[in-house]
């Protein structure tokens, strides 16, 4: 695997974020799992950083012949868990992509099971949480890459990092974010919004009852935080375009 000491660690002390990082990536390849489950805050705030985005469905599709077809990789949640063998047939695949996306050091922004996916790819492992964490949740965090939230969470399921890794966010639960080489790894969903609040509990009822909100709870809450949602999703982009061009410098 590719050097990962140059990461720049001045990083996790650099306040606040305009957006103005420099280069922002501008091809991004979307990796999807689900139809529940897309880009949708994140996606617009990498369009609005100028980039245009491509969407793979791995689930029904095959991924781009090559990780070097784009600037950067955005892997999305899933309702799977990494370590069932069923997904196979189409989660070996994707590994395999990671891997060659490390190699030819193209950034990966992984979210969710995305992250899981990164950290296995890259030497780390996932095991079952010691409780889920469902809803909208503050987390502890190391660096100003990663603001404390609330994000939403949506998961069963922790990630063991690679040991080459920096551990940037936790709650008492797991490890909420790492970052290793020009990756960005998140457990948290940047991307959320009311659809998914709502879709999320109907598909995952026992989640919603883990949560200890109502379904119409569970909207209203996503509704009055959704302007600070958008704000950190811009900022988490901002974030891992800067820690992409600190690796990778043009």
């Amino acid at each position: 695997m590719p050097d990962r000491s140059s990461s720049d660690s001045s990083l996790s002390s650099t306040p606040g974020f305009s957006g103005d990082v420099g280069p922002s990536p501008k091809r991004v390849l979307v990796v999807q799992h689900d139809d529940d489950t897309d880009a949708a805050l994140i996606g617009d705030a990498a369009r609005r950083a100028g980039a245009t985005l491509e969407t793979c469905v791995v689930t029904r599709q095959p991924l781009p012949s090559s990780p070097k077809e784009f600037d950067a990789i955005v892997v999305l949640g899933s309702a799977d868990s990494v370590n069932d063998p069923a997904i196979a047939p189409w989660f070996v695949p994707e590994i395999a992509f990671l891997r060659q996306a490390d190699q030819a050091g193209v950034p990966v922004l992984g979210i969710c099971f995305g992250a899981q996916a990164l950290a296995v790819a890259l030497g780390g492992r996932v095991e079952r949480a010691p409780y889920g964490e469902f809803g909208w949740k503050v987390i502890d965090t190391d660096s100003d890459l990663i603001p404390e939230g609330p994000w939403f969470q949506w998961h069963v399921d922790a990630i063991i990092p690679p040991d080459a890794a920096e551990i940037l966010a936790r709650s008492e639960c797991c490890v909420q974010s790492f970052r290793i080489g020009p990756h960005l790894a998140v457990q948290f969903h940047p991307e959320v919004t009311e659809q998914h609040s709502v879709e999320w509990p109907i598909s995952d009822p026992a989640g919603l009852a883990a949560s200890g909100c109502s379904a119409q709870d569970m909207l209203d809450i996503t509704t009055a935080l959704l302007p600070e949602a958008i704000l950190r999703a811009d900022q988490l982009w901002s974030a891992f375009a800067l820690n992409a061009q600190s690796v990778n410098p043009t």
